[in-house]
């Protein structure tokens, strides 16, 4: 058994969606009056959003009265996976239906299907998010047919927001699970895993950070067969 961490690091002055959301600041607390005088201790303060770096999510964060995600049971956040490849994408072009398509995928219902495109390595860059590849209507369709359980990538967002054409609605229904964006899917391109990814225990949380790791399994191994 192998772990592959794919959870982007937090840092200040990260990315963020949008200018109401805070990315992310960290700072360093000042020392506790009372304990002046004695060895230092250090500890820092962490300002984040829900969305803040590696993240996941549910209807929650478009529903009010959906249960908030913090409250689905763990074993949702356990499950078998499956990476798909789909090549380079220019920024602020689609994923196709013939793009997961070719890569002929062994999707299994309740699968968590991860989508690898390699967008993860301009984390740091400017047009990380503004540039982001995005699902097109007929992908996103084509993967619920599927019965899959979680849909994540490797760039931030599944919708085009000039022109959003991502069903929603029926994506909530019919998965419910979102988790992005993930890094570092290359060591398991092509392959089954399990994904690991709790969100945050924050009271009434809609989507939190969290730390998502895949157990990459030997190929024949009987969990790999299980999958």
């Amino acid at each position: 058994m192998h772990l592959v961490d794919i959870t982007g690091w937090i840092y200040s002055g990260m990315w963020r969606y949008f200018p109401e959301y805070p990315g992310a600041d960290l700072s360093e607390l000042p020392q506790p009056a009372q304990l002046a005088g004695r060895d230092p201790v250090f500890l820092q303060k962490f300002v984040l959003g829900g969305q803040s770096g590696t993240y996941i999510e549910n209807q929650a964060h478009v529903d009010r009265g959906a249960t908030p995600v913090v409250d689905l049971p763990l074993e949702a956040f356990w499950r078998p996976a499956l990476v798909i490849s789909i090549g380079w994408r220019q920024p602020l072009t689609p994923v196709m239906a013939k793009d997961l398509a070719h890569a002929e995928p062994d999707i299994r219902p309740g699968d968590a299907v991860l989508l690898h495109s390699g967008w993860d390595a301009k984390w740091h860059d400017p047009d990380y998010v503004e540039g982001s590849p995005y699902l097109s209507a007929e992908a996103a369709r084509w993967l619920m047919d599927r019965e899959i359980g979680l849909l994540g990538s490797d760039f931030p967002r599944f919708d085009c927001v000039e022109r959003p054409c991502f069903p929603w609605p029926e994506f909530w229904d019919r998965v419910g699970l979102l988790l992005a964006p993930v890094v570092n899917l290359a060591p398991v391109a092509g392959r089954r895993a399990t994904l690991i990814a709790f969100p945050l225990k924050i009271a009434g949380a809609c989507a939190t950070p969290c730390r998502a790791v895949l157990r990459d399994e030997p190929e024949g191994s009987d969990a790999s067969r299980a999958g």
